[in-house]
């Protein structure tokens, strides 16, 4: 009886590390892992078309995340809310700066942990610059 005992305990052994290790592999995604959404950034420039100079001082958002491009006229906005997003730029109105017809919308897809980079700054011309927007038919 000993010996039946004993493999009986053993059993009970590996069943119990057996669920342990099923149990702490649970959960090993991002989604659904209780730490929260899941997100990235996005970085880029934006730069003067006229000069190729940095702006500082630009507003810029996506995915409800805010930052000021520094002096050179770079930006990292962090925390941004995985899957597309789409990137507003606010220069200050008192600069005069707008990006140039026909602007298209600036869409990015962020990924969990990742930094997706614009390829190529953002040019903003000055506001007196831009062309007249083509009537629509």
């Amino acid at each position: 009886m000993t010996r039946l005992t004993r493999c009986a305990g053993w059993a009970a052994l590996v069943v119990i590390a057996v669920a342990a290790i099923a149990v702490a592999g649970c959960g090993g995604g991002s989604e659904g892992s209780g730490f929260g959404p899941s997100t990235g950034n996005i970085s880029g420039s934006l730069v003067h078309a006229g000069s190729g100079l940095g702006l500082g001082g630009i507003t810029i958002s996506a995915g409800g995340v805010t930052t000021t491009t520094d002096a050179s006229g770079n930006f990292t906005l962090s925390g941004v809310p995985v899957g597309q997003q789409t990137v507003a730029i606010n220069p200050n109105p008192d600069r005069d700066l707008v990006l140039p017809p026909p602007a298209d919308a600036i869409v990015v897809q962020v990924s969990d942990g990742q930094t997706s980079t614009l390829p190529d700054p953002v040019l903003l011309i000055d506001g007196p610059d831009a062309p007249p927007t083509p009537p629509t038919t």
